[in-house]
């Protein structure tokens, strides 16, 4: 978790000079391809994957997150007018928290949804196809994501 965490931490800086330099549409889509590249990486893990594959595609992920993400709060909270952009903050701040929380469990159902449906006795196997139950949904949520970013207008600044 620590080299996906460090990577998280250092793209959540730099995404804000690329997205004063780039613009938010092509950062946001960047972002959420990247994410679905690490995403489908979880996906298609075996039972005994290597740790240099889970850290890779956990990097991957935490790449493409805050590259999409950073720059798609700053666009909606440009958005706003300057006497609701305190009020804009504490929203998003809160649904995130919210839905992260949500997403998080729902997740976490369709792997336990996926270990009970495995045929087999074998807990690694069964895991497993928990564990790509769970990417299953979050590649939906990112291709979702990635759909809604294509309809961004992209704001004239300086």
């Amino acid at each position: 978790m620590l080299p996906g965490g460090v990577i998280n931490a250092l793209m959540s800086a730099i995404a804000g000079r690329l997205y004063d330099h780039f613009g938010v549409k092509i950062l946001t889509q960047a972002g959420f391809m990247i994410a679905l590249l690490g995403t489908t990486m979880f996906a298609c893990t075996t039972t005994h994957p290597t740790i240099a594959y889970v850290i890779t595609a956990h990097v991957i992920l935490m790449i493409g997150c805050p590259l999409a993400m950073a720059p798609a709060q700053t666009y909606a909270l440009n958005a706003l007018s300057k006497e609701y952009s305190a009020d804009g903050s504490t929203i998003m701040n809160t649904l995130q928290q919210i839905v992260g929380a949500l997403a998080t469990a729902l997740t976490t159902s369709f792997l336990a949804l996926g270990q009970k449906t495995y045929p087999g006795s074998d807990p690694a196997k069964a895991f497993t196809q928990g564990m790509h139950y769970g990417s299953y949904f979050t590649i939906g949520l990112v291709i979702i994501a990635l759909l809604i970013s294509w309809t961004i207008k992209e704001q004239k600044h300086a």
